[in-house]
């Protein structure tokens, strides 16, 4: 084992150790009793919540083929096991996208040029971050817009929105003096690799507008359905309180930034639930119920990531057997 492998995984270890002392600790804080109550209210409306988290994932499989070329012959059913699939490997383990991504690109790799799912996740995963600030600025502007916060509160709220737009920026420069640098030694390495990638990326923008606004779109459509499962989660929650839109958006905007921030923590344990339950208080919901939404939502990340894993066990690509490009398109 390497030195970069042993860092890894004593990372892990610790994040995991950390995110359940901070598990424990909300649970504490919330009441395990209420939070049990809270779950048990849901009941089977769990298959609800499965089938709303499986929706999403066929939008993201969607937006994948949109960001290929026309002559690709990545067939829907592929895209949609090799999503489900990355996105398990992503979340029981520290490294994120760098983990799901190559996990997609092998398990597509007979229907796939590797330029060619290399650029077109790099175009879907620019595309996602887009939506994914967009939906956490619409939570924000939707919390300081309808709900009475301290002073504080609400500075660190603008702070936040400015602060995105500065990483927003930020990153684009980023992104294109990498690739500058890298078009402009002509050498190899991660600049010349990420020059050759986002050339790609703009030759497919620049040719294919028109698909590249419907992805977008259907990954607005992912966060509304995100959105959703928290309205629907809730109504069984609170029990003979309603839920508000505002609740769902801002609770779903949340979970957007715990996603992207502690991806490194395995299946987030701990931390979703102590920042949900916190948050609770702010839009008028018990912590016990925020708590318990948190755990609803690890429920069903659960769920899946059985399910990609299983995909991954079972997949062709393991076993070396080569399908015909058009199957399942």
């Amino acid at each position: 084992m390497t030195e970069s492998s042993r860092g890894r995984h004593v990372t892990t270890v610790l994040a995991a150790l950390a995110g359940l002392a901070l598990f424990a600790y909300a649970v504490r804080r919330a009441g395990l009793d209420e939070i049990l109550e809270n779950v048990r209210r849901v009941g089977w409306g769990l298959v609800l919540i499965f089938i709303i988290g499986g929706l999403r994932y066929m939008l993201r499989a969607e937006c994948w083929r949109l960001c290929l070329p026309s002559h690709a012959r990545l067939g829907y059913w592929q895209a949609l096991v090799a999503f489900v699939a990355g996105d398990a490997v992503g979340t029981v383990t520290p490294l994120g996208l760098l983990a799901s991504e190559p996990t997609k690109i092998f398990l597509t790799r007979h229907q796939l040029a590797t330029r060619e799912s290399v650029a077109s996740l790099a175009l879907e995963n620019i595309l996602y971050s887009a939506s994914v600030v967009t939906m956490v600025a619409i939570g924000l502007l939707t919390l300081l817009a309808t709900v009475p916060l301290p002073p504080s509160t609400r500075t660190g709220a603008f702070a936040a929105l400015a602060v995105l737009g500065a990483v927003t920026l930020g990153g684009t420069g980023v992104l294109i003096g990498a690739a500058r640098r890298g078009e402009a030694s002509g050498r190899g390495g991660w600049m010349g690799r990420a020059a050759t990638v986002i050339r790609e990326v703009q030759r497919f923008s620049a040719a294919n507008q028109g698909r590249l606004w419907r992805a977008f779109v259907l990954d607005l459509a992912y966060h509304a359905l995100a959105v959703l499962e928290v309205f629907v989660t809730l109504e069984w929650l609170l029990g003979t309180a309603s839920p508000t839109l505002v609740q769902a958006i801002v609770f779903e905007a949340l979970n957007r930034v715990v996603t992207v921030v502690f991806k490194f923590v395995p299946f987030r344990v701990g931390v979703d639930e102590a920042l949900t339950g916190a948050l609770a208080p702010l839009l008028a919901v018990d912590p016990a119920s925020g708590v318990a939404l948190a755990v609803i939502r690890k429920v069903r990340n659960l769920f899946w990531t059985g399910v990609g894993l299983a995909a991954i066990v079972r997949h062709p690509a393991r076993r070396g057997r080569r399908q015909a490009p058009g199957v399942g398109a």
